[in-house]
């Protein structure tokens, strides 16, 4: 047994001392009220606060945010608008100051080549020929000739050089090869021609359609009794079309090509209708008119302005059977099965002739070749070509009563070459 001595007295005062301090504070904790007034008053306070701002944050962001969106995309778009005028205008500009370097060519001096002109045949091409061969010869200086023949052919001499100009090419008829012939770089459009233009290959007289009231459509002609109206002895029952003639470029809308099948075809008319070549042009319109003179069932193919076509009063008493709208082919191609869209009738150029005589590119933008032109000159071939041994020689005097009697063609000339083209028609007999 261990006794306490004086040393370790205080030490045991002191552990005795803690121990009462450690009974009394044991005693106070055990109050009841001072737990219950900490628990109450401090901790739910300070969570409610917290909670408050956050929903006031939430709402602040809500009305912020789309207002400035908005404005953001008014902005951007006004300035795209504006880049897009901005880039249009300076390209036309662009399109412009090159054509003014093309036409301002001087007609140089001394000998010039003989240039070939396409002879199509048919007046309207055959009339602007005798007119462009004259100023072209009397105005700069160039001899002239023609090859005659039909649209396909013609076309083809175009291309390879043996011919310089041709007055007429139809578009879209000749769409294919028109399009081969300038992306290879062998002809380049230097002005266009008739643009009041028509044409159509399902053609009747009025005085047909008022005894047949119900006739409107080409779809009729697949009915017996009209197919029996335009059939003829050797026609099998078909109703009989005059056509296009062979190696114009509509023949193949009518009967079709490697592009598309053809009107007749496309129509489901192939065992209903019979196209029918007269041979020439002049053999066309000579049907034509016999049938209308004798008030007798026709059916055919034509086209304006001509003569023929005003004289017989179109579309008064020329009615046009319905056909599916162009815009319902590919490209507006007829070849597709679809009427004719107003063509495009382009003058082109070989581009050897470019080279040799850029100065007439000028003369031929600048021609205009109106329904109303092209009716006087035909309407004065009409009653004076029997005058002439030849059909050349009833356009060339065509060109120069033409040029002698009207005066719109000598805004398409320079001062010097009016001059010269002035002069030569003085001389005329």
């Amino acid at each position: 047994m261990r006794l306490i001595t004086r040393k370790s007295a205080p030490v045991v005062l002191l552990l005795m001392a803690l121990l009462s301090a450690s009974i009394l504070m044991t005693a106070c904790s055990s109050d009841p009220e001072v737990v219950e007034k900490i628990v109450e008053v401090e901790v739910p306070v300070e969570v409610e606060k917290i909670v408050e701002k956050s929903v006031e944050v939430v709402k602040e962001v809500k009305v912020e945010v789309p207002v400035e969106v908005e404005k953001i995309v008014e902005k951007e778009i006004e300035k795209v608008v504006k880049e897009i005028v901005e880039v249009e205008v300076e390209k036309i500009v662009e399109t412009e100051k090159i054509v003014e370097v093309l036409v301002e060519v001087p007609v140089p001096e001394g000998p010039k080549r003989e240039i070939v002109f396409g002879g199509l045949n048919w007046d309207s091409a055959l009339v602007q020929n005798g007119i462009a061969r004259y100023i072209v010869e009397h105005g700069y200086g160039h001899e002239t000739s023609q090859i005659e023949g039909a649209t396909v052919p013609l076309f083809q001499g175009l291309r390879k050089g043996d011919i310089d100009i041709t007055m007429e090419i139809w578009l879209p008829n000749q769409n294919v090869v028109w399009n081969e012939a300038v992306k290879a770089g062998e002809v380049i459009p230097v002005g266009k021609s008739l643009e009041d233009n028509w044409q159509s290959t399902f053609l009747i007289p009025a005085y047909v359609q008022a005894a047949n009231p119900d006739l409107d459509s080409v779809e009729d002609l697949k009915e017996e009794q009209y197919k029996s109206l335009f059939a003829e002895a050797d026609s099998g029952g078909k109703a009989v079309l005059y056509g296009c003639i062979a190696g114009w470029a509509c023949r193949g809308v009518q009967e079709g090509t490697d592009a598309g099948v053809g009107q007749i075809a496309a129509y489901g008319l192939e065992d209903h209708v019979e196209l029918r070549d007269p041979g020439d042009s002049g053999l066309l319109a000579a049907a034509i008119e016999g049938a209308f003179k004798k008030e007798e069932p026709i059916l055919f193919y034509y086209w304006g302005p001509t003569k023929l076509m005003l004289d017989l009063e179109y579309p008064e008493k020329v009615i046009d059977l319905e056909q599916p709208d162009p815009s319902t082919c590919a490209n507006n191609d007829p070849v597709h099965g679809c009427a004719f869209p107003p063509a495009e009738v382009m003058i082109a150029m070989n581009t050897g002739l470019v080279e040799d005589a850029p100065y007439l590119i000028k003369f031929f933008n600048n021609w205009d070749w109106s329904a109303g032109n092209q009716l006087a000159a035909d309407g004065w071939y009409g009653a004076n070509s029997e005058n002439y041994d030849t059909a050349e020689e009833a356009f060339e005097a065509t060109a120069v009563w033409y040029l002698s009697n009207n005066d719109a063609w000598k805004s398409w000339l320079p001062d010097d070459i009016l001059e010269n083209v002035l002069g030569a028609l003085a001389n005329e007999g």
